[in-house]
């Protein structure tokens, strides 16, 4: 790690894997800001919108080489700017003989997020403001309350949700433990459409479902739970009694350690 006095930081971390944490960002960059949780167990970057979703990605401890915490630290980012910094390093990762390093300092509230970038000798500093983080709903599903689990390939799940009818404004999930079982409809230009899924098979490695129930959501919500598709390799969805939809994306690193990134959604009430 750099040259600098440990006392003066409150966060001193150095990457191990540039290209996975990227990948991990660029997931759930689907807003402007970010509220990054640093613990001892690594860090989480969490983005909401509007109170009605919430992703999280978690840069877990084997992801860093080096992870110095001195406590517990919440603050506010520009995650723009940051996943804009580190891609401009991460495209040369698979250019033979090229070594990127990435470090970040922190001593608090109040002051930047320092990022030090070194790609074979060449060292790249960017000073990223923070901000004292706003307010965030508790996104969570109690276990008890979880009524339906689908552990799935992502393959599959990619096949279907780029097929849906972009013109629908709500997409519409039911999950049943008889025929049809899992459903996704949609009500756009081209009428009504129903996909249906199959329960089991290679591509399904589990299905739960304690009850029938059809919920709604916004498209626009659920279309920026698809960015992590192209880098994840499982997906787990689960649904609770309230209706909130999570989808946990299972991200695998080049050492075989398994990333997550997941997706809170709320479903749309209807007022009739």
């Amino acid at each position: 790690m750099q040259t600098a006095n440990i006392n003066d930081y409150k966060l001193m971390a150095k990457l191990g894997n540039l290209k996975t944490v990227v990948n991990l960002l660029k997931s759930v960059n689907f807003k402007e800001t970010a509220t990054c949780f640093a613990t001892e167990n690594g860090i989480k970057v969490t983005v909401e919108d509007a109170k009605c979703m919430q992703a999280n990605a978690y840069i877990s401890k084997p992801l860093f080489v080096e992870y110095y915490l001195k406590e517990d630290l919440i603050f506010k980012i520009n995650l723009n700017i940051l996943v804009e910094c580190l891609c401009m390093f991460s495209g040369n990762l698979n250019i033979l003989g090229s070594y990127v390093a990435v470090e970040l300092f922190y001593k608090g509230i109040g002051n930047p997020l320092s990022v030090v970038i070194e790609e074979n000798g060449v060292i790249t500093d960017c000073s990223l403001k923070t901000q004292n983080p706003e307010g965030l709903l508790d996104f969570y599903l109690e276990e008890q309350n979880v009524y339906s689990r689908v552990v799935l390939k992502t393959e599959l799940l990619k096949d279907i949700l780029t097929e849906l009818d972009p013109t629908s404004e709500i997409i519409e999930l039911l999950l049943s433990p008889e025929e049809p079982f899992f459903r996704i409809s949609t009500n756009g230009l081209a009428g009504i459409c129903h996909i249906e899924l199959p329960h089991d098979g290679d591509m399904i490695e589990n299905f739960k479902c304690q009850a029938a129930a059809t919920t709604k959501y916004k498209l626009a919500h659920i279309k920026p739970a698809m960015k992590a598709l192209s880098c994840a390799y499982k997906t787990s969805l689960r649904t609770d009694t309230c209706g909130l939809l999570c989808f946990q994306y299972m991200i695998k690193t080049e050492e075989g350690n398994v990333c997550y990134v997941e997706y809170y959604i709320s479903p749309v009430i209807d007022m009739d």
